[in-house]
């Protein structure tokens, strides 16, 4: 007997061999399950980050647009104090014109 004739004796199934390809093919399979999930990992802490810096960068533009806001109110009120100072200096030239006309009528009667 060879020693390959022994060896296919002792395992004519050849379930060793299967039994080796077995753990090699598992073992193939965990490395790549520990590549994907490596890359997952990496994939969502990148895409965290990218979402923290876009609100950062939103929030300051946030900050800005309230800034502005602010400002155009500020003005908004500067304008309404302007237009109620002409309503009382409208109001005082109608009450002048009125003075005058009434004294103008009396200068005219003498």
């Amino acid at each position: 007997m060879s020693l390959e004739s022994s060896h296919d004796s002792d395992d004519p199934l050849q379930l060793k061999d299967l039994a080796v390809d077995f753990d090699y093919l598992m073992f193939k399979i965990k490395d790549h399950i520990l590549g994907l999930a490596e890359l997952t990992q990496k994939s969502v802490t990148t895409k965290m980050k990218l979402i923290e810096d876009d609100y950062l960068t939103q929030h300051l533009a946030l900050e800005s647009q309230i800034a502005e806001a602010d400002a155009i109110l500020r003005e908004c009120t500067d304008l309404e104090t302007l237009f109620m100072k002409l309503g009382q200096f409208q109001d005082f030239v109608d009450d002048f014109k009125t003075r005058l006309s009434v004294l103008e009528h009396e200068f005219n009667k003498r």
